[in-house]
């Protein structure tokens, strides 16, 4: 697809927008964001949502809030907390950015997020379209919101065939929601467009139940499945993570350090990156994985971070004096470490691959209490 978007007419844009809305208030779901049109919960949602299908985030989001109901209780927090909390959406980064967020709201805007689209913009973690789906939802500000669901579904309704990847579509688009945007309805609308996007006009889509199944002019061309092109993942990394069990006094250790490729804002256990890959390891690490005590279990699982597809193993180190553990690594610049129950893996370790991990753990915990038969 080389073509250049080309112009489009407006003419039926008000009867379009009205038979969306029309869908949208008979059709669209009952999430607790939508509850009512309170900024902060909808900012809170929106970063929630971001690399995160919306099954997946309402039982962390409704404990996130109940926890940290306004920007003050998300401030006063511990960034540890925060990241319990989180645990399970991955991309950690967005949790501490909204935590940055809800100090500059608390300390600059009174603990509300701002009306002013160049204002939203200086919250961490806010671009163009968390501010502008932010801003229309919770105020009805006419700012048009543009990710990939709108995306497809505007390439669709208006057929456009250009380069979906291309910075000249992207602009096109941009400007095509803008312009389509319901200037009396501007936050319905929006979510109606991510709505119908999320619900009718998925990759491969359900056309006869669309609002627009007579209009489209993807469909009146017998390219609805066509457009826009697939974008086709061909940098996929491969790696091996061996996770370390390293135990002292009847407790294991959790690192936490920015110089590190993974986790690099969160506690972790320990963990070395094995096979062929282009990252390097620390140095400190190999004293532990070198250690003649050490036990590797052969089980694996698998994990994905990214464009990184991940075999997930683990090995067990049993270290009688903590002090020495606590010397070898005190020396790393930047790491913190401490010492927890592995009963709290999974709180202390916020990533769903601590669960991974217990199951290998377990699974090989009941492997050994089998009793042997006679042979």
């Amino acid at each position: 697809m080389n073509q250049q978007p080309t112009r489009i007419e407006s003419e039926s844009f008000p009867e379009l927008r009205i038979f969306l809305l029309d869908w949208f208030r008979k059709n669209k779901r009952e999430l607790p964001f939508r509850i009512n049109k309170n900024a902060y919960r909808i900012w809170v949602s929106e970063i929630m949502l971001q690399q995160t299908r919306v099954a997946a985030m309402l039982p962390i989001y409704e404990n996130f809030l109940e926890r940290f109901p306004d920007p003050n209780s998300l401030k006063e927090a511990s960034e540890e907390e925060v990241m319990k909390y989180w645990k399970g959406l991955g991309y950690y980064s967005r949790a501490r950015n909204l935590k940055k967020g809800a100090a500059l709201l608390v300390d600059r805007h009174s603990g509300k997020f701002p009306k002013t689209y160049e204002e939203a913009l200086e919250i961490p973690g806010v671009g163009s379209y968390t501010a502008s789906a932010v801003l229309s939802i919770a105020y009805n500000k006419t700012y048009a919101v543009l990710d990939g669901n709108v995306k497809r579904v505007l390439s669709r309704l208006f057929l456009v065939e250009s380069d979906p990847t291309s910075s000249a579509t992207d602009r096109f688009l941009g400007t095509l929601a803008r312009e389509f945007l319901n200037p009396d309805s501007p936050g319905d609308h929006n979510e109606a467009m991510m709505e119908l996007g999320a619900l009718v006009c998925v990759p491969i889509p359900n056309c006869p139940v669309c609002p627009w199944n007579d209009r489209c002019k993807a469909r009146a061309a017998g390219k609805e499945k066509e457009i826009p092109a697939s974008k086709v993942v061909d940098n996929w990394i491969e790696l091996d993570l061996n996770f370390l069990f390293l135990r002292s006094e009847e407790k294991l250790l959790a690192v936490k350090y920015p110089g590190r490729r993974f986790f690099k804002t969160i506690y972790s256990l320990p963990f070395r990156v094995e096979g062929k890959h282009p990252y390097g390891n620390e140095p400190w690490l190999e004293d532990f994985f070198s250690d003649p005590g050490l036990s590797q279990n052969r089980s694996n699982a698998r994990h994905s971070i990214t464009n990184h597809k991940i075999r997930l193993r683990y090995c067990e180190l049993d270290l009688k004096n903590r002090k020495d553990v606590e010397r070898k690594i005190g020396s790393v610049p930047g790491l913190e470490w401490k010492w927890f129950d592995e009963s709290e893996l999974k709180e202390e370790f916020p990533s769903s691959i601590s669960g991974k991990l217990l199951k290998l753990k377990n699974k090989r915990d009941k492997q050994q209490e089998l009793p042997v038969g006679n042979v």
